[in-house]
């Protein structure tokens, strides 16, 4: 069996330069930002710069030596690896990471694939996805939909890598519990899983203002704001939220009911499939 520390020796044997210990190879919309700079601050852990490289999608051409000048870990340094969400629906990635690092932790983050293609659609609303509707940019992007049918991205990865070596985690344990859930992540890379990030209780889905949150907290009452995000008021804030966040930038768009169920339609035969490939019930993302 490989072990983080295993692959760390491997990799600072190297003559020219290093290779990941781990990649975060997505999904989407699915927190990878959060988690960046959850590593990033972690003293044992060297991100690589710029955020997603794009190196086993987009940049593959440029070869090995420029992805290992990526990475300049110091000797205080455990683990050193990148995160690009693009990876983890590429077919053509997962062989070519297993062909340069064969050894490397990965880690992937799945979010219910209907919020994750609506919220990519907003997201990318006056970017790259000049659709006046949802509904005209499923049709026309059909990208937006097949992102979310994980089983197939997963299988890719499972047919090349030992499952000890894929972490796989859920957007909502990102929410709920987002300590244990980077935790987590720690331990898997080989750091220390006891650090405390300063980014907890900042994720993008708070469920409290942020400087109400901070006033608790300095007041000891960092117990309220855990309460509350795990209550039944908790989705209901998260979303009020979100929606606030992006009304401010003019781009939030509601979903129709009737878009909602035909994509829950679309993704209820993949998801069974991926609960049962990951023996994790994902019954939450059939509701309405």
């Amino acid at each position: 069996m490989t072990t983080a520390t295993d692959q760390t020796q491997h990799a600072t044997t190297t003559n020219t330069g290093q290779l990941p210990t781990f990649i975060h190879i997505g999904g989407q919309r699915c927190g990878t930002t959060w988690v960046h700079k959850c590593l990033a601050e972690h003293p044992q852990v060297f991100m690589a710069e710029p955020k997603e490289l794009h190196f086993f999608n987009n940049q593959f051409d440029k070869g090995e030596a420029w992805y290992r000048s990526k990475f300049t870990p110091a000797p205080e340094h455990v683990a050193w690896g990148e995160a690009t969400p693009a990876y983890i629906n590429r077919p053509e990635v997962p062989q070519r990471i297993k062909e340069m690092c064969p050894d490397v932790r990965l880690i992937a983050c799945l979010r219910n694939p209907v919020e994750r293609a609506f919220s990519a659609y907003n997201l990318k609303r006056h970017g790259d996805l000049n659709y006046a509707t949802f509904e005209e940019a499923l049709e026309k992007e059909p990208d937006i939909m097949e992102r979310g049918k994980y089983v197939e991205q997963l299988e890719r990865y499972f047919a090349l890598f030992a499952r000890e070596q894929v972490l796989v985690q859920l957007y909502d344990d990102l929410v709920h519990h987002e300590r244990r859930f980077i935790r987590e992540i720690y331990a898997h890379i080989g750091v220390d899983p006891d650090y405390k990030p300063s980014w907890l209780g900042k994720t993008d889905n708070a469920v409290i203002m942020p400087g109400l949150q901070d006033t608790l907290k300095s007041m000891g009452l960092g117990w309220v704001i855990r309460s509350v995000r795990n209550s039944k008021l908790g989705p209901m804030i998260r979303r009020w939220n979100r929606r606030q966040k992006t009304k401010k930038a003019g781009q939030y768009r509601d979903m129709k009911p009737e878009t909602r169920r035909m994509l829950l339609d679309y993704y209820r035969k993949p998801n069974r499939e991926l609960s049962k490939l990951l023996g994790v019930d994902l019954s939450m993302w059939d509701a309405e």
